[in-house]
């Protein structure tokens, strides 16, 4: 396997400022200058982290009102994270009368490496413009808001207990202006193994909001073109089409080709079956009013949906919603990390 990747270093990422303002950036390069009414915070820590199976730890406690604005993470592992960590987020976790967490679920719910688009803890190095790897360091630059706190949890739900160097930081910072913010990002965790009924759901949420993007995991054994499914939304109950075909919602047509890492989409990954994309809606994200799913469908060369010949699909599917996020729910790790049922088919 051969990846390629465009070099995007300091120069690169001031070209990119403006286009994230408002978005995965602060403000643009254009506005610099601007004092903001706010004081800018930073949550460091760098020692050996012990995580009993079936216990979590406290990664970070933040006040408010605030909002994260760039965190990263990274282990020991040479690249590969234990599969049984756990990152949940808790918005406003304060909120409750009794004192105790206001939110009983997380909004952020997924394993570790997987919100980084390593799915499975498989590492590969890529940039994109809200999220990136760079040699082991795990990077994200999604804007957080929060109006009284920000819980960030490591749990361990594996089959192991987990014991390894681990350094993070969470830069955040805190204003006033963020105490009336209701948007909040929530993110969720699906696989289907194998695909039934010729479509997997990426996401499923009710309420008010926006959806910006996701990474997909595809491991198939059809030994022809495997990504001729559409991304279908289901929008305030109504069905869009958006793209008629894998590859073009993930920015390319007529079949991946070559590998490669882009602003808002990538193909990381080509080699035995295994294929990794990832898509970014930052300058067109998908809002709902009431309801949004999204699909995407598992068809072959002939556009008919699999069925003996079904691949495995897994994505991680990011958006803002008025609110925390409710019934986010993870799959056991025993699911996740079961061996694939992807199905063998003929061209």
């Amino acid at each position: 396997m051969t990846l390629h990747f465009p070099t995007v270093g300091m120069t690169a990422a001031l070209v990119l400022a403006p286009l994230l303002s408002g978005a995965a950036a602060g403000q643009g390069v254009a506005d610099l200058y601007r004092i903001q009414e706010a004081a800018s915070q930073t949550h460091m820590e760098y020692h050996h982290v012990s995580l009993p199976k079936g216990k979590e730890m406290l990664l970070g406690d933040l006040k408010g009102p605030g909002k994260v604005t760039y965190w990263y993470i990274t282990d020991d592992s040479g690249g590969k994270f234990y599969p049984g960590l756990v990152l949940k987020v808790f918005w406003d976790s304060r909120d409750s009368q009794d004192g105790r967490d206001g939110q009983a679920e997380p909004s952020i719910h997924v394993p570790l490496a997987d919100f980084f688009g390593a799915v499975g803890g498989h590492t590969i190095d890529y940039q994109s413009a809200p999220m990136q790897i760079q040699h082991f360091c795990y990077m994200c630059c999604l804007p957080m808001p929060f109006s009284t706190s920000a819980r960030f949890v490591l749990a361990n739900d594996g089959d192991r207990d987990y014991s390894g160097s681990m350094a993070y930081a969470i830069d955040y910072e805190q204003g006033r202006q963020y105490a009336a913010e209701k948007s909040r990002l929530c993110c969720a965790w699906r696989r289907s193994n194998a695909v039934k009924n010729g479509l997997h759901t990426i996401l499923d949420v009710t309420g008010r909001g926006h959806y910006v993007g996701n990474f997909l995991q595809v491991r198939t054994r059809f030994a022809g073109w495997w990504g001729e499914g559409d991304t279908i939304f289901r929008l305030d109950g109504k069905k869009i089409t958006h793209t008629p075909g894998t590859e073009d919602e993930y920015g390319a047509c007529w079949g991946f080709g070559n590998t490669y890492s882009y602003l808002y989409s990538g193909y990381l990954q080509n080699e035995k079956g295994q294929n990794r994309m990832y898509r970014w809606y930052v300058g067109n994200p998908v809002r709902f009013r009431e309801s949004l799913k999204v699909q995407i469908q598992n068809q072959h060369t002939d556009g008919t949906p699999t069925t003996s010949d079904a691949d495995d699909y897994t994505s991680v599917a990011f958006w803002y919603q008025e609110g925390p996020a409710r019934g986010v729910a993870l799959q056991p790790f025993a699911e996740r990390t079961a061996p694939s049922k992807a199905g063998a088919g003929k061209p």
